[in-house]
C-alpha cells in the first residue's frame, strides 16, 4: 500500500492489538510496583530483618551499638559525606555490590552496619533453612579492616571490640 508521498505504508497484522497488549502490561507493572525499590529482590542481601527472625537477641543487641546506627552517625558528620562513596560505604551494607546499598531512596533497608556486612550476603542461608554453612558464621579480622583500617581506625584492637558487635544480648 502506498500513502500520498507515494512511499510504502507497512501493516501489522493485528498492530493495535499487539500495542494494547503491550501498554496494559507495562501499566500493570507500574501499578503493581512497589514505591521504592527493594535490594532483598535484586540481590543476595535481606537486611537485618531477615535475620532477626531466627537471631532476635543478636539484633537487638546490635540495635544498641554504633554499627546499629552507623548512618544516622554519618549523617551528623555533614550533608557531603553521605554522598562520598568513600565515607557511607562502611555505614551501609554491601554498597557496591550486586544487592547492595544503592541510596537512602532506593534501598534505605541496607542503610547501618547490619549482619551482612561481616557475615556476608544472608539470601542463601535464610532460603537454605538457616544452615550455617551458607553464612560467614564467625567473621575474622580481615572482614572488620575493610572499613577499620590503620588510616580510619589507627586504634582498631579487634580482641577487644569483637566481643561487643552483637551489644548486650539480654
Amino acid at each position: 500500500m502506498l500513502n500520498r508521498q507515494r512511499t510504502a505504508i507497512v501493516r501489522w497484522p493485528n498492530m493495535r492489538l499487539t500495542t494494547a497488549a503491550c501498554c496494559a502490561v507495562a501499566l500493570l507493572l507500574i501499578w503493581a510496583a512497589p514505591d521504592r525499590a527493594s535490594a532483598e529482590i535484586f540481590g543476595d542481601y535481606v537486611g537485618y530483618t531477615a535475620c532477626e527472625q531466627c537471631h532476635p537477641k543478636q539484633v537487638k543487641g546490635w540495635k544498641t551499638t554504633r554499627h546499629g546506627n552507623a548512618f544516622a552517625d554519618l549523617k551528623t558528620q555533614g550533608a557531603e559525606k553521605q554522598t562520598i562513596p568513600g565515607c557511607f560505604r562502611c555505614h551501609v551494607v554491601g554498597y557496591g555490590q550486586d544487592g547492595g546499598y544503592l541510596d537512602q531512596g532506593l534501598t534505605p533497608e541496607l542503610a547501618d552496619v547490619q549482619c551482612e556486612a561481616c557475615h556476608g550476603p544472608g539470601r542463601a542461608h535464610v532460603e537454605g533453612g538457616g544452615k550455617p554453612s551458607l553464612i560467614v558464621g564467625k567473621p575474622g579480622e580481615d572482614a572488620c579492616r575493610v572499613c577499620h583500617t590503620k588510616g580510619q581506625d589507627a586504634h582498631f584492637d579487634y580482641a577487644t571490640k569483637s566481643r561487643g558487635l552483637h551489644g548486650s544480648m539480654q
